[in-house]
């Protein structure tokens, strides 16, 4: 039996269907060659290193915050201890006074809440001298005219009683004020310096998880397109 030689055309070679890329690997679709991204690693790094210029910066202001605080308290502190101003015993006190300043008979005034404190006992006082008047009032009425001299010069002992006290009052309650701010500074201060006391340890931590994590870069490549070989 005859075998009958058949022209047999050659199989088409068929491309490779083109290898799509995920878009959510940050990868342009149809794009040749290697698309690298930013590896876990490095992520971990750049957060870190962020984190721990933010924790640097806030225990240095955190600081500078504390001491300056600590130096206005004691800075009002020199200047009310040199005066030896004291509040009166518990028994000197009439029984308003004894409400509302009692916790601070007897002692010295070297602190904020002290130095307010005795400017309110002042205030009370100073409200007795001329019916409530102030020195600027007390002192214009010793000053009318068609006034008798012997009531002219009474007002003016009782202005410059006055004077004397709101100007005491006045230092008093401006040592407080510097008091209150210098205390605000210390504790923000001591804030800061906490936070950034755990922020500094946490990039630290961020670190280290860095270097445990290889820095690996995801490739995507498309197959080369062929032409089909016809028969």
């Amino acid at each position: 039996m005859a075998l009958i030689k058949q022209d047999v055309a050659p199989p088409q070679e068929q491309s490779a269907p083109p290898t799509t890329t995920n878009q959510g690997d940050g990868a342009e679709p149809g794009r040749r060659g290697r698309q690298p991204r930013p590896s876990r690693s490095m992520w971990d790094r750049i957060v870190s290193g962020a984190g721990a210029v933010l924790a640097i910066a806030l225990i240095v202001i955190g600081t500078a915050a504390v001491y300056g605080g600590n130096f206005g308290r004691d800075n009002v502190q020199d200047r009310l201890q040199p005066e030896k101003v004291a509040f009166p015993p518990l028994a000197g006190m009439t029984p308003a006074e004894q409400t509302t300043l009692g916790d601070f008979a007897g002692q010295t005034v070297d602190t904020g809440p002290e130095a307010e404190a005795f400017a309110r006992y002042i205030g009370g006082h100073l409200a007795e001298v001329n019916g409530g008047a102030t020195y600027s009032e007390t002192s214009a009425a010793a000053r009318e005219e068609g006034l008798d001299p012997k009531t002219a010069a009474d007002l003016q002992i009782k202005a410059d009683t006055l004077f004397k006290g709101e100007t005491l009052r006045a230092i008093l309650l401006n040592a407080y004020g510097w008091w209150t701010v210098a205390t605000i500074a210390v504790w923000a201060g001591w804030g800061m310096v906490t936070a950034g006391i755990i922020l500094l340890v946490l990039s630290i931590l961020g670190f280290v998880h860095a270097r445990k994590t290889s820095d690996t870069v995801v490739v995507t490549e498309s197959t080369p397109e062929y032409a089909p070989i016809n028969a």
